[in-house]
């Protein structure tokens, strides 16, 4: 039964790491077979101790945290836009001033629902993504510490934002304008269309003409609806 209930948490440990990646992609970009991975995913089975090095090495995660559930998940991170020690990989080209040219920008685990909603409560960082620092200075006006990366989930944001997109927060824009915006309502997210109206209420809406357009009233906001920030970009994986 301690077995079983090992297995079963490994198995969300997994999940956690894997996040909005496809998991057979997944396991093949850190060098996972399939017959192993396959065991993890679908047989319950926790992995070797060098699979599972392998898993933490690659995703950044302690071991005794991926194996036994024991301690955080990760050693203490490094905040957004702090230097970080790259590995030489053989097969990826680092230039030698990627520090001076790119900050990193943390990936959440939240999803945005784009439909019904995404609950909020996990919170740590994933993994840090790269970006130009010219390019967040100079074309997005913003500071490397307010953006986070997190992914969409659902189909109400169709034809704009598809399931599983990645998109940048601007987490210093959370006054609601005209936009898209990642918002909270009670503990779940999504990513709406926003509009500000007269007399301090902003409408919500859907690309998607199945799901139906509300409005907020601002001024009798109890707590429960609140702006997270801005999407100023989407990132999209093809196939």
């Amino acid at each position: 039964m301690e077995k079983n209930l090992e297995q079963s948490d490994f198995k969300q440990r997994l999940e956690l790491l894997i996040g909005a990646e496809k998991p057979y992609a997944w396991a093949t970009r850190i060098g996972i077979n399939k017959g192993s991975f396959t065991n993890m995913w679908y047989h319950g089975g926790v992995p070797r101790a060098a699979t599972a090095s392998k898993i933490a090495e690659a995703s950044g995660c302690r071991l005794e945290w991926l194996l036994h559930g024991s301690g955080p998940q990760y050693d203490a991170a490094p905040p957004p836009g702090a230097s970080i020690r790259l590995e030489r990989d053989p097969d990826c080209f680092v230039p030698d001033n990627v520090h001076e040219e790119f900050c990193f920008i943390p990936r959440y685990n939240l999803k945005a629902s784009a439909g019904f909603g995404s609950n909020a409560s996990e919170e740590a960082p994933m993994f840090y993504m790269a970006f130009r620092k010219y390019w967040i200075k100079n074309h997005l006006n913003a500071s490397a510490r307010d953006l986070a990366v997190i992914s969409v989930k659902g189909d109400s944001m169709s034809g704009v934002l598809e399931d599983r997109d990645t998109i940048l927060v601007n987490t210093a824009e959370h006054s609601p304008g005209e936009g898209l915006y990642v918002i909270r309502m009670g503990d779940d997210i999504f990513v709406k269309q926003l509009q500000r109206l007269p007399g301090g209420a902003v409408q919500v809406r859907s690309t998607n003409p199945l799901y139906e357009t509300f409005t907020v009233d601002l001024q009798r906001n109890t707590g429960e609806f609140e702006v997270i920030g801005r999407v100023v970009w989407f990132g999209r994986q093809i196939g």
